[in-house]
């Protein structure tokens, strides 16, 4: 455990703690990080189906199921600060994602959009922040050869 004796309260021993940074660290505010764990274990799943909505943490992979076919998944509404990772895992469906309730994704496309769409039936990853609880920030830029931004399915 690299930061173990710098927990200034301890969760769990000197394994896990907060730890307080000074305002010459963080850049000139002060203020506390978990300490202690080398990596975050996200919760994941590799069999979301389009009958149950996909969590708003963790790691989903969404295959789809019939070639030629298209499946919708809906992802539920987003938790402020806690990250999302999605993996439009098929090669040969169009997948779309939809939110639960209308919420919206803001990204390098656009701000209006509540579904994202694969476009080129490959495999690409996306990765969500939940800016509120009804908007996704999309982390990095959308390619429209790769994943679409559309306000229906």
């Amino acid at each position: 455990m690299s930061y173990g004796n710098n927990i200034t309260t301890s969760i769990h021993g000197r394994r896990l703690g907060l730890q307080a940074l000074s305002t010459a660290q963080t850049g000139g505010k002060a203020f506390d990080v978990l300490a202690g764990a080398e990596q975050v274990r996200l919760g994941t799943s590799t069999a979301e189906s389009t009958g149950t909505n996909l969590a708003a943490y963790g790691v989903s992979v969404m295959a789809g199921t019939s070639a030629g076919s298209s499946s919708v998944y809906v992802l539920d509404p987003p938790v402020q600060g806690v990250e999302k990772k999605l993996v439009f895992a098929s090669t040969s469906v169009t997948l779309y994602l939809k939110t639960a309730n209308s919420e919206t994704f803001l990204s390098t496309l656009g701000s209006s959009f509540t579904t994202l769409k694969s476009t080129q039936n490959a495999g690409v990853s996306v990765n969500l922040v939940g800016l509120t609880t009804a908007v996704w920030a999309v982390l990095g830029t959308l390619s429209t050869g790769s994943i679409a931004g559309a306000t229906s399915t």
